[in-house]
């Protein structure tokens, strides 16, 4: 009754009730506009984290991988490739998006412990062993088991990155073994790097390295805004990988 006596003595504080009322809701959707635009700063922050910890991991797989080479080519004086590329000093690829020259020769060839029977893969449309490219069984490197075909060898025993893309891999024959070089033939016998395209960008491309890495990341599309994998394209603010 008090209540009512005094508001009916000055309507002015039933009216400041409602503009306070009023301002209150405002201010609380403020509030919630602005806890909504923190949370989408924090889930893009951790996406971004996210990425970077991807690229971390294919970096550690690059340098699991170069240091099983290293040793291979300590023991047997040429890196794990097929016959012919060894009997004619091409330069080899590994993984490319085309699907024609798969990792599991050189996977199968540097993870070892296979049976005798073992390791009959096909590389550019021949059959080669990779039982007879490591005879003495040896483990070079352990890599990871990836059934879900991200960060180590799948069931199809291809080596995939921490995407679910196959890693690329080159193989500078020559170079890989202290040996006369040539300066350039187009990847024969020669001492330069040879990708066909696919590892060349507008900044950067392998060039003596005995062997090369590299992945096309999240993507898995070449550099930034390439329209197909033999396009040189910047490097820069993409999502690729490269060991060099």
């Amino acid at each position: 009754q008090s209540s009512r006596h005094i508001s009916a003595m000055n309507p002015r504080i039933k009216t400041c009730w409602s503009r306070q009322s009023a301002f209150t809701s405002v201010e609380l959707l403020v509030v919630i506009a602005i806890v909504l635009t923190l949370a989408l700063f924090s889930i893009i922050g951790v996406s971004r984290y996210m990425e970077q910890g991807r690229k971390s991991r294919t970096l550690n797989q690059f340098r699991n991988f170069e240091t099983g080479m290293t040793l291979y080519v300590g023991d047997y004086q040429k890196p794990p490739i097929p016959d012919s590329k060894w009997t004619y000093g091409w330069d080899t690829i590994y993984g490319d998006p085309g699907g024609k020259y798969s990792t599991q020769f050189v996977v199968s060839a540097l993870k070892g412990e296979l049976a005798d029977d073992e390791g009959d893969i096909s590389y550019d449309g021949e059959t080669f062993s990779a039982r007879a490219a490591n005879p003495r069984n040896e483990t070079y490197v352990v890599f990871p088991y990836a059934p879900d075909k991200k960060a180590g060898v799948g069931d199809d025993g291809k080596l995939y990155d921490p995407w679910g893309g196959e890693i690329m891999i080159a193989i500078n024959v020559e170079n890989s073994i202290d040996s006369e070089l040539e300066d350039f033939d187009n990847g024969k016998n020669d001492r330069r790097m040879h990708t066909w395209g696919l590892a060349e960008y507008t900044e950067t491309k392998p060039k003596e390295q005995a062997y090369v890495l590299w992945s096309y990341g999240k993507d898995k599309k070449k550099g930034k805004n390439a329209p197909d994998v033999n396009s040189v394209v910047s490097l820069q603010s993409s999502d690729d990988v490269v060991s060099w």
